[in-house]
This record gives structure tokens, sequence and C-alpha cells, in this order.
């Protein structure tokens, strides 16, 4: 029986008769070759493709043109869900595969997020870098087709459910190709997590990579950046018996990470310490993490109820959503426990006015509450393009004494090595709301928004917008991205 001609992939199984011939290793398909890189027999019957596909070129110039400068490509081994290398991931011959391309480039210029979206014709791959998209090439669309076959194959995911939602994980191994001060840009040899979520779209599945590599996260309370003051505030409530530190900010904010740098500070060893998170994204040694899942019934409350019977001594909440969770959190803090967590809110004084909407009494905000902390990040100029102009009369007024003295703020440029955003990194700026008895009385008695700014800028108080102003009279970041962040 005549059949039409197909090209075949790697993983394929032909069935003759009762005998079956999998496909180990394709060498007929010019896309399969461009994806993986490889020379072959379809060299010589095509001899018009041959030769590095335009995407390869564009992606690669990406590559180099990261810190460090001009570098060959990281060592990298990608590992499936199952815990095992495979040699179908890794990809032989005179390049790496696009996956290991666009994972390379995310390593380098620290993403957090990796879209690969369908077009129709092509495949665009984007990145979040320091909270912004950036583009970083389009891909023939079957090559794309193969980029998001292969991270199926190391999630394990069905590879023919391309109309439903998936959700997967798999993680690499990282080993820098360079050596001594150029190291200090790539980072050590580490293991990078990823978590993946396909969703169908018009044109076929769009793939998002969570990247989860700690190397972009600070690992102590001092790295966070917060002033000595802030510091030393939060630094007591974690070697309190009992009290309560409530960090607020939107998603991405880095909340979580703040939280887990004070649960440091923390003596893990004397005290039983238990998180609830959804999901867990940090391990932390000498503490027990439960993951939320809501199918199962174990939600934020539920949870924490039950941690309660568990003697702990410190406990994280990942975040406040419901009424039970804040009200069951507020009594903890009140009856002997060291309670840590996050709510959604714009700045310090808007996350107690949240707590009230969830319907929490205002004896337990006031007698609960020890620190509220909100935080934002905004991005660093990149050392390498940014250039200095010269202060708007405007701009002085505004700034006051940030920028006294000084005829130039510093402004972004944008180059290949910062992608051509003018910045390079984040840093956290921070706003501090240290709970005083004049402060839990206005609670109690007529809380207002008014009433409590009165009783914070008596003291030592600094606003978010205040802290990114530091920042730009420092030179480290631009007006412009503390009022895009901070800005009301």
């Amino acid at each position: 029986m005549r059949i039409e001609r197909t090209f075949l992939s790697q993983g394929d199984v032909v069935r003759v008769g009762g005998t079956e011939f999998a496909v180990d290793r394709m060498a007929v398909a010019p896309e399969v070759v461009e994806a993986a890189g490889e020379t072959s027999a379809a060299d010589e019957v095509a001899p018009a493709r041959k030769g590095r596909p335009a995407w390869r070129g564009s992606f690669e110039r990406v590559l180099r043109d990261l810190p460090p400068k001009n570098a060959p490509g990281d060592e990298f081994v990608i590992v499936s869900s199952a815990g095992k290398e495979s040699d179908a991931l890794q990809g032989k011959g005179e390049g790496p595969p696009a996956l290991l391309l666009i994972l390379q480039i995310a390593a380098r210029a620290r993403a957090t997020d990796v879209h690969v979206e369908p077009k129709g014709s092509s495949t665009s791959v984007r990145m979040r870098v320091d909270g912004q998209m950036v583009t970083i090439g389009e891909l023939p669309d079957r090559v794309g087709m193969l980029v998001v076959g292969m991270v199926k194959a190391a999630c394990n995911m069905k590879a023919a459910a391309a109309d439903q939602v998936q959700e997967g994980h798999f993680s690499s191994r990282l080993k820098p190709a360079v050596d001594g001060a150029a190291a200090a840009e790539v980072g050590p040899a580490r293991q990078i997590d990823y978590r993946v979520s396909m969703t169908p779209s018009v044109h076929g599945q769009k793939m998002v990579v969570r990247v989860l590599d700690l190397l972009t996260a600070p690992s102590t309370l001092s790295g966070l950046g917060l002033p000595g003051w802030m510091e030393q505030r939060v630094r007591r409530v974690c070697r309190q018996d009992q009290g309560l530190l409530l960090v607020c900010g939107p998603t991405g904010s880095g909340k979580t990470t703040t939280l887990y740098n004070a649960l440091r500070e923390v003596d893990r060893e004397a005290k039983n310490v238990v998180t609830i998170e959804d999901p867990v994204e940090y391990r932390l040694e000498q503490t027990t993490q439960i993951p939320i899942d809501e199918q199962r019934g174990n939600t934020f409350g539920g949870l924490l109820r039950s941690v309660l019977r568990q003697d702990p001594d410190v406990i994280l909440v990942g975040e406040i959503r419901d009424e039970e969770t804040a009200s069951t959190a507020m009594r903890a803090a009140m009856t002997g426990h060291v309670v840590f967590t996050t709510v959604h809110a714009k700045d310090t004084i808007a996350a107690v006015f949240r707590l009230l909407d969830l319907k929490v009494e205002p004896y337990l905000i006031a007698s609960a509450l020890d620190v509220v902390l909100a935080q934002r990040l905004v991005r660093v100029l990149c050392e390498h393009c940014r250039t200095g102009v010269r202060v708007p009369p405007g701009v002085a007024t505004r700034l006051g004494r940030f920028v006294e003295g000084k005829s130039e703020l510093m402004a972004p440029v944008g180059c290949p090595r910062c992608l051509g955003t003018g910045f390079r990194g984040r840093r956290a700026i921070f706003e501090l709301l240290d709970f005083t008895d004049e402060l839990r009385d206005v609670i109690l008695k007529d809380p207002s928004i008014q009433a409590m700014k009165k009783i914070v800028e008596g003291g030592l108080f600094a606003t978010l917008t205040q802290s990114g102003w530091k920042l730009v009279g420092e030179g480290s970041t631009s007006l412009n991205e503390v009022d895009r962040v901070a800005g009301s």
C-alpha cells in the first residue's frame, strides 16, 4: 500500500507487520538538522540548505554579547523530571540545539521567565528580564515545535495533547565555561529548576518556562539592601519569641525572598520552623515545608490550623488571602509564635486597611503586628552604557536633598550587554512601618489614613518613593524607573 512521504522525528516508531522500528537519530529532515545543529546526509541531498541557519547566528550573537562578552557557551546538562539525563535532550554536533541556546541565554541574562509563542509562520522567543519582556528572536515554526517537543520530553508530558493545558517541571546542571573574574558575571556551577506551563493558542501551544535560579536571589538578610535601621528592626522580630512580620507588595516584588532571608536569621536548630506555601519555591534545611493543594482541601487556613497543633515556634504563611487565614495568623502571633506572612497591598498603611477589609478585628491587628514592610524591585542601570544628564530645575526641586550638590543624574542608553534595555539587574526599595503604642491606639480607636500618617511621619519613616529617590541620587537607577515602580 503506497503511503505519502513524510518526515520522521526522533522518538517516532514505525511498525511494519510485526516489527517496530524506533527512530534513534534523524539525518534526513533539514528542519531536524537545523534544530539539532548537525550536519548529515541531508546536506548532500539539499546543498542549498547547507550551512548555519539564520536563526542560529542571531541567537548565538545574543549569547556572545551577554556578560562575560565573547565567552563560550556554558556547559548545560538537561535533567528530566524523573531525574535522568538523556542524550536526546543534550544535542551533539557542531552546535547546541535551539532549546539549549535559549536556556543558556536565560541563565546569562538572569531571566525569570521564557515565553515560546507560535505566530503561524514563525515562533517568537521572549524573556522576562528584570521584570520587563525582551524579544530574543524568531525561530522557524518547525524548530519552535521541536523546542516544545524537547521540553515535553524533559517534563514527561504527553506529546500528542496539543489542545490541553499541561504543566510540568525539569532542571539543568550548569557549569560555567569561564574562570576567574569573568565567572563572577555568570555565577558558580549550580542547578537551575524550571516550571513549565503549556496552553493551547490559535497557532499552537504557547509555552512559558519559569526559571528558578537561586543565583538571582539574595541569600542573607544583609544582602537585601535594607537601610541599617530597617535591617535591625526586622532582625529583632526574627529573634523574638512572638510577633508578626508582614511583607506587602504586588506579585513579583520579592516578598518570598525577603521572608526566607528573615527565616535564615532564626536559630532553626533550637526552634521548630514550619512554612505553608503555594508553591514551595526555595528549599531550606531544618525546616518543615508544606505545599498548598486546594484540590485536596489543603488551603492556607486549614493547614495553618493544623500546623498550630504541631508545636511550631516560627510559622511562614505564604500569603493571606482570606478572613480565616488572616485571623488565625494574628491569633498565632499573640499566643507565643513568630509569624512571617505576606499580603497584596500598595504600601504599609494600605496593608493595615487590607487586613481590616478582611474583617480582622482592630484589636487583633494592634496586638499582633510588629513590623509591616512594603517593597518593590527597581531595575539597576547598566554600568557599560549609562550616561549622565543634567538635572532639570523641576526635578531638583522635587527630589530635594537626594540630589543636593549634584549637576547630573544617570540615565539608561542600551547596549548588547543589557539586551538594549539600558538596565541590568534589580534592587529592592523598602518602606517600613514600626508598630508603636501611639499607632496601636489609632488603630483601636478610629483607624484612618491621615491619622496613621501623622503618627509615622513624626518618627523614622521613609516612603517607597523616597527610598527610590535615594538610589536615583546615588546613580543606581533612573527617576523614570522609580516613578514607574513606586509612583502613585
